[in-house]
């Protein structure tokens, strides 16, 4: 027994053991490099290119490829019984008739065959490669959805820390205000014009202000880490953002228009119908297998026995197949399946109405933060006219300091509600792209 198990034993195990060794190491290396984020530029980042970057980067985008992926490789294999199929068998050994002594066996198999099939028809074939083909185009849809949401994401982070860091600028020019009211106050003390009591509020209005600054320093730094956690890049990364254009006075257009654009353009209500379609089919396909299962094929194969022509032979059949009783199994398919198109009809009812709704939100926010920007400067003139009264009547004695103070805090306020409506309108803008199905990547010479 032991020469048998020498003589069958390969004699190229090492080899392919360092091969294997090798394409491991090898996938791995690949692999721990894959996980490495390519550094970022060295300039600030428009919009854009920090879209393209998300879209490089993040992981959800991984997961969605793979989803496409995985859908066409299930359309595949739903199609593979259309295409001719060829098999090639070989056997080669020895076999034994049982005998009790523990000598080599004499018998010696070389055995080898070839087999090509086609199946002419199938039923049910038809409708399960169109099943295959609607989940590819709701993965496909999907992917398009994840795309938007992450487009938006990356918008809504990217104008976030725009807002933190002009924050931080009025936050310092509020400190720099009160600083400047507390020096005047401790000049006119000196001069004998204002009672030392009136130290006190001005000291406490630059420490608010400085916490005001301490807190929009914070938050800018708060708002660059989601922003690179939506790019994802690392978190000691060095990234900045560059400013970007005024927001537009675009042409709001009606809530008819914009439900019409967004049922007939989201992916989101796309891949719904495509899963509608799809559990339509899976109904249909339970019910046919309630039935006879027909096949048409042929066949035509070729049997070698010790490396010689032997046998050959055709086929060409027809294929009926009823199930009798098959303890409710089929019946069991057919009711999920009739349960899951009710589950997929409910569903794309749902989402039609949260459809609906997004739309109108979307609608009442661009509108509301377009009138905020206008009427955020409106409250900055008034403000800033405000202060610069209470200033000159308490340089002029007729005036006390907490008017003053409560003028400098209503410009601070003022010109910050300015800041977070042009970024919150510009927000507002693409979130209404968004629910429409509109928003595209950016283009590739925009994002270089």
């Amino acid at each position: 027994m032991s020469n048998i198990r020498e003589r069958m034993m390969p004699s190229r195990v090492a080899p392919v053991v360092m091969i294997a060794l090798a394409c491991a190491l090898g996938v791995g290396a690949t692999a721990a490099g894959a996980s490495v984020a390519p550094a970022l530029p060295n300039h600030p980042l428009s919009l854009d290119e920090c879209t393209a970057i998300a879209l490089r980067n993040n992981p959800q985008m991984t997961s969605a490829e793979q989803a496409v992926i995985s859908a066409r490789a299930g359309l595949t294999k739903a199609r593979s019984s259309y295409y001719p199929q060829l098999s090639l068998d070989a056997m080669e050994g020895f076999s034994d008739s049982g005998s009790p002594s523990y000598s080599a066996p004499t018998d010696r198999r070389e055995e080898a065959s070839s087999t090509v099939s086609q199946t002419l028809w199938r039923r049910g074939r038809k409708e399960s490669v169109a099943q295959s083909r609607l989940s590819l185009r709701g993965a496909e849809f999907d992917r398009t959805s994840a795309i938007q949401s992450l487009i938006y994401q990356v918008a809504s982070d990217y104008y976030a820390v725009l807002a933190a860091g002009q924050l931080v600028g009025v936050a310092e020019a509020g400190v720099a205000s009160a600083q400047s009211h507390l020096d005047q106050v401790k000049a006119r003390i000196k001069l004998g014009d204002a009672a030392e009591v009136d130290v006190y509020p001005a000291e406490d209005d630059l420490a608010r202000a400085q916490l005001d600054l301490i807190d929009a320093r914070s938050n800018v730094r708060l708002a660059l880490a989601r922003l690179k956690n939506t790019l994802a890049v690392p978190p000691d990364a060095e990234l900045q953002v560059a400013e970007s254009a005024p927001p537009e006075q675009v042409e709001i257009p009606s809530l008819s228009q914009v439900l019409e654009a967004a049922l007939a353009a989201r992916p989101e209500m796309l891949a719904a119908e495509a899963s509608l379609n799809a559990a339509r089919l899976a109904l249909k396909l339970s019910q046919i297998h309630r039935g006879p299962s027909v096949d048409i094929s042929g066949q035509y194969s070729r049997d070698y026995t010790d490396w010689r022509l032997f046998l050959w032979n055709w086929d060409l059949l027809l294929s009926v197949s009823y199930p009798l009783f098959d303890g409710y199994a089929t019946k069991a398919d057919e009711t999920a399946a009739r349960a899951s198109l009710a589950r997929a009809q409910a569903s794309y009812q749902q989402l039609t109405n949260q459809v609906g709704l997004e739309v109108e939100n979307a609608l009442v926010e661009v509108e509301r933060t377009r009138e905020r920007v206008t009427a955020s400067q409106a409250s900055v003139a008034a403000a800033d006219a405000r202060l610069a009264a209470a200033e000159g009547k308490y340089q002029q004695g007729i005036g006390i300091l907490i008017e003053v103070i409560d003028a400098r805090v209503a410009v601070t306020t003022a010109r910050a509600s300015q800041v977070r409506a042009r970024y919150d309108y510009q927000i507002a803008l693409v979130e209404l792209q968004r629910v429409m199905g509109t928003l595209a990547p950016p283009q590739k010479g925009n994002a270089s």
